[in-house]
């Protein structure tokens, strides 16, 4: 516990820097520089980052489609991806008896979301500031506060299990304490933030995403978790000691925040 406290504590530290730069490169360079280590995490999960080559091409498309929301990138964007399933195949008919075709729609498929699900960030950033930083902020929260009510939820009260062949630590009784947690602390933050800056909030909006997006995280985490059982590993990396690798800490926010974009789109409470 006092590792995955003190780790907790670093990781924060380095959020509030990156935050404290938000409108410059900065924030690029590190939504860029997770979506890569997350990328070769996964890839190293399957076990294909013995090909150095198909992994550093990996990770050179995860950094383009981590920045592509911009628009002189956003117009090729679309060229890229084909170009990068060419690329994947290539390698699958030069190295057909290392890398199957499962393993290259693996490494596609990963390869393109993660890192558009970390764009969100900088899509956030659209909406300037204050808004952008409670956007942020409050789909991380949403994903962290709904891990750790769950993790205490269950500790004291948890019996039944949620998915023992996925992951037997989390109960039913876990979830809807995360659940319920995550909306009681994000409800307090966002009243908050409200009462700071003057801003209105549309309650109802707020307050109907909040169970939908604590529940994706729950879904996220137990998607990360189930392929972690497929390759037999606990974590995907030891990054951050106590808690593991940028997947296992992102893994449930990476379904959060797209979702939180897309909802405030067409149903906006802020």
């Amino acid at each position: 516990m006092k590792t995955r406290v003190i780790s907790a504590v670093v990781g924060l530290a380095l959020l509030g820097a990156v935050l404290l730069l938000f409108e410059t490169a900065v924030l690029d360079i590190a939504v860029a520089v997770l979506s890569v280590m997350a990328v070769y995490e996964m890839i190293n999960a399957a076990g294909l980052s013995e090909n150095k080559i198909f992994a550093a091409a990996c990770a050179g498309f995860a950094a383009f489609f981590s920045t592509a929301h911009y628009q002189t990138l956003a117009s090729i964007s679309g060229f890229v991806e084909f170009g990068f399933a060419v690329v994947v195949l290539l390698f699958v008919m030069n190295n057909h008896e290392k890398i199957k075709i499962t393993d290259a729609a693996y490494a596609f498929l990963f390869t393109l979301v993660i890192p558009k699900a970390f764009s969100t960030i900088l899509l956030f950033r659209n909406y300037g500031e204050p808004v952008s930083y409670f956007l942020v902020l409050m789909g991380l929260a949403v994903a962290w506060l709904n891990d750790t009510c769950a993790y205490f939820s269950g500790y004291f009260f948890g019996k039944r299990k949620l998915c023992p062949e996925i992951s037997p630590k989390k109960t039913v009784e876990g979830a809807i304490g995360g659940v319920f947690g995550s909306v009681i602390l994000c409800s307090l933050l966002a009243f908050i933030f409200s009462v700071a800056t003057n801003y209105v909030i549309n309650w109802v909006s707020f307050v109907i995403f909040l169970p939908v997006g604590a529940v994706l995280a729950i879904f996220g985490d137990l998607c990360a978790s189930a392929i972690k059982r497929q390759f037999g590993i606990k974590d995907y990396g030891s990054i951050m000691p106590g808690h593991g690798g940028v997947m296992d800490r992102f893994d449930s926010w990476l379904f959060v925040a797209p979702a939180l974009y897309i909802w405030n789109i067409y149903y906006p409470f802020i």
